[in-house]
């Protein structure tokens, strides 16, 4: 079964992550949760700019180069980088990997294989900014930014610890083995968003998806005008944020925890979830709903 072979695959650590994937792909549209897949998509085809990367893909990096000492060439030299301003600095030891998982997952093979490091090229001018740091009458010949490779394999196993995840809790529900008509029916009667969300940006603190919205997460716990603030960016209007503040307050009178699962406050976000499929606010559903989570774990603490 679709769901089983998703399993196997990420669960064994040879297995190809892009194949599975391409299998998820599938298998989210097959239980008619294709508006789920966009990060699915931007993992295998490589996200389109460096703007709303996932904090996993942002990777270390260290400037090294081809230098010239009066007769001597050196052809791999780590530059000094304490002497530059602050940002120049992070701009030089930080690098965005928006590879697709293909890519990345060959990168890591030639690394393993045979030490190939992934290394983004600098300009020639980039030379003058290490020329007053280094011995007098040294050059540099040509510049990179030589690519932390242990960050570089840390987003295949972040990606695919992520997938399993879903995976897993979506199999509790429908079982193993079970026949593929049977998940359209037997998904609908969860929260399979609620799911998906949870597994793929519940570990962070900033809802990235595509390239259609970031989110910050900025509330903190039992903090219910934090938790307001940052639903309202959403687009809500004042008369639905009154009402998820009431619906937070009553459960808590009552002696429950505030839960999108259950009680006032699950009733208010599925209510929310409805609107945003609507259009009535100004970001997606999927985006919605991760981000109404996560800022529920933050409120609980």
């Amino acid at each position: 079964m679709l769901l089983d072979d998703i399993i196997n695959i990420l669960a064994d650590e040879k297995g190809s992550l892009n194949a599975a994937l391409l299998k998820t792909k599938v298998l989210l549209h097959s239980i008619g949760k294709k508006d789920l897949a966009t990060w699915v998509t931007n993992e295998l085809k490589g996200y389109p700019d460096n703007k709303n990367l996932p904090e996993y893909r942002i990777c270390s990096a260290e400037v090294h180069a081809q230098i010239m000492s009066g007769f001597l060439i050196y052809k791999d030299y780590q530059l000094p980088i304490l002497h530059l301003e602050a940002d120049h600095r992070k701009d030089l030891t930080t690098s965005p990997c928006t590879m697709s998982i293909e890519s990345i997952e060959e990168a890591v093979r030639h690394f393993r294989s045979n030490g190939t490091k992934l290394a983004r090229p600098l300009p020639a001018e980039f030379g003058g900014l290490f020329r007053k740091v280094l011995t007098p009458g040294t050059n540099v010949i040509s510049a990179w930014c030589e690519v932390n490779m242990i960050n570089v394999e840390t987003i295949l196993t972040d990606v695919r610890s992520r997938l399993l995840d879903f995976m897993l809790e979506l199999r509790d529900i429908v079982g193993i083995d079970a026949p593929e008509k049977e998940l359209v029916a037997k998904t609908a009667s969860v929260d399979t968003e609620k799911l998906f969300n949870t597994a793929v940006y519940g570990s962070g603190n900033t809802i990235i998806i595509g390239s259609q919205h970031v989110q910050a997460i900025t509330n903190q716990k039992d903090d219910i005008e934090g938790l307001i603030e940052v639903i309202a960016k959403l687009g809500f209007q004042q008369a639905d944020l009154d009402s998820l503040r009431k619906a937070v307050t009553d459960d808590e009178a009552s002696g429950k925890e505030p839960d999108v699962a259950d009680g006032e406050t699950g009733k208010w976000y599925t209510k929310a979830l409805k609107e945003a499929g609507k259009g009535v606010v100004k970001a997606s559903v999927d985006v919605v709903a991760a981000t109404i989570v996560q800022s529920m774990k933050s409120y609980l603490g």
